[in-house]
């Protein structure tokens, strides 16, 4: 790769780490000639990025496209730039899921090590429910306030105000970002919200395995913001 692809590479890279998720689309590449020539990009939402642009590095990309006056050559770039741009921003997606989904595998192992440890430690009071079979329901028990310490720490400070004052939180959608209210429970606890907050339908999907409540919220607030559409794709509708 010559020099120039690397520049424009590196421009292109600025704009995705500068705006994570929300990457905007490149609009044009701008050659600035002068005592100081600079290669620039432009992107939708206003964002400019440049390099010092010297005339050797050109000239491998300019024999390449047989670009050897100033309009080809920003021609050519914008072109390139454009192609390089789209499979970077799709790169970078799929790495940002990638990473969402090794945080969240993470979590649900930081789960299950709390839970067992809890276990261990002491005999929890088990009750059945028949949507759900055998679950741990000992409000005082050391698995119930780990469960509950750990849903604390992962939610916003909003999320833990609210929570804190009524016993659920809100969530926002990954994929449609509708308003799903998350009440204490371990299930049929998920209501799907209107704009102005009121309730439309209710929702059921928890994790497998007798989690304590503050373990199932924190697993559903997890799904409802990184992977809403997988998440209903499973889940019971209530009317």
């Amino acid at each position: 790769m010559d020099r120039l692809h690397r520049v424009l590479r590196a421009l292109l890279r600025g704009a995705l780490v500068e705006h994570g998720a929300n990457a905007p689309s490149l609009v044009d590449i701008v050659v600035e000639t002068g005592a100081e020539p600079r290669i620039w990009a432009e992107f939708a939402n206003g964002y400019r990025a440049s390099a010092p642009l010297r005339p050797d590095d050109c000239f491998a990309f300019c024999d390449a496209h047989a670009a050897w006056n100033l309009a080809t050559l920003r021609s050519a770039l914008r072109q390139e730039a454009l192609q390089v741009y789209l499979v970077m921003r799709r790169e970078h997606q799929l790495d940002r899921v990638r990473n969402q989904r090794t945080w969240v595998s993470e979590q649900m192992r930081r789960l299950g090590r709390g839970i067992a440890h809890s276990l261990r430690a002491r005999r929890t009071h088990l009750i059945e429910d028949p949507n759900v079979g055998w679950f741990l329901d000992d409000r005082t028990s050391a698995a119930h306030q780990r469960g509950i310490r750990l849903l604390k720490e992962n939610l916003s400070p909003a999320q833990l105000e609210q929570y804190e004052r009524h016993a659920f939180f809100e969530v926002s959608g990954s994929t449609t970002g509708r308003r799903y209210r998350i009440r204490y429970g371990r299930s049929m606890n998920i209501d799907q919200l209107d704009k102005t907050g009121r309730r439309v339908c209710g929702w059921c999907f928890f994790p497998k395995g007798n989690l304590v409540a503050g373990d199932v919220m924190l697993a559903q607030k997890l799904a409802i913001e990184l992977f809403e559409a997988d998440a209903l794709k499973s889940a019971n509708k209530i009317w």
